[in-house]
């Protein structure tokens, strides 16, 4: 995978990255952290997930447009990119994009496409809190949260996505609009199991932990969610579980894998100089 040189930086040993680094991660850190991804499932199986994701996306995007900043685009593409090496799923490709929309939420769909919303972008401060909220999406793709969800599978399942997405009757079309219309339902109005928010919101720690980020960063921006007014945030509190109960696991965790008072990468400078 090729990385700018921008974000090679962010590879460099924590010493040089930040100046300084007062705690490191304990020694069954990466262990305990391989130990959160799922095996790879059959190429049948990953077909299925990209071709289905595919559709869920393209009927996403047609309702909203891209932000029309082609080098903010480039920049958290990349970012994504970079993050995407640490998620165990090498079998697909992600595809980032931020989406004019003023709420605050961001959206992972089957087989890498990931959507973050505008209105989630203008609330942060530093790349370490826009690492965070990806690797929370990417979270959600590689652990397959909504694939499971639906029973997304291959060529060998009852219902076939494969034959779904490729059109093969009016049946597999109509069953594949329904199951289209339960992934945006969830996505947008019914959210995913508290278990995997949570789920997600771990890993998301572990990567930017990997990555040379700072994890506070991610409870900062939660934190800061969550002390907005107005309309901006009610579909990801209606989507999410409480902003209490999150923050209150992000302590656990850390708490439990020696994560705290890390003194990793903020990066404010590159990031105002990409969202000026």
């Amino acid at each position: 995978m090729f990385i700018p040189k921008f974000f090679r930086l962010v590879a460099l040993p924590l010493m040089l990255l930040t100046g300084c680094s007062t705690v490191s991660p304990d020694s069954d850190f990466r262990a305990r952290l391989s130990d959160l991804y799922q095996p790879v499932d059959s190429a049948a199986d990953v077909s299925a997930e990209i071709r289905f994701g595919r559709t869920v996306a393209a009927r996403y995007l047609g309702g909203v447009d891209g932000v029309d900043n082609n080098l903010m685009q480039r920049y958290v593409s990349t970012l994504g990119a970079y993050l995407v090496q640490y998620s165990g799923r090498s079998d697909i490709d992600f595809h980032f994009m931020v989406v004019d929309v003023p709420t605050i939420n961001a959206y992972a769909m089957p087989g890498g496409y990931i959507f973050l919303t505008s209105g989630a972008l203008a609330l942060m401060q530093n790349e370490a809190e826009l690492a965070g909220v990806l690797a929370h999406e990417i979270a959600h793709v590689s652990e397959k949260h909504i694939v499971k969800a639906l029973n997304i599978r291959g060529l060998n399942s009852s219902a076939s996505l494969s034959q779904l997405a490729s059109g093969a009757n009016d049946a597999f079309r109509v069953a594949l609009d329904q199951a289209t219309d339960l992934a945006l339902d969830i996505l947008q109005e019914d959210g995913l199991q508290r278990k995997d928010e949570f789920n997600a919101d771990e890993i998301a720690l572990f990567t930017m932990v990997q990555a040379g980020y700072a994890p506070d960063a991610y409870s900062d921006y939660l934190l800061r969610v969550s002390q907005t007014q107005g309309d901006a945030l009610a579909q990801v509190s209606q989507t999410h579980p409480s902003f209490v109960d999150r923050l209150d696991n992000l302590t656990s965790v850390k708490n439990a894998n020696g994560l705290n008072g890390l003194d990793y990468a903020l990066l404010v400078d590159r990031f105002k100089a990409f969202n000026p």
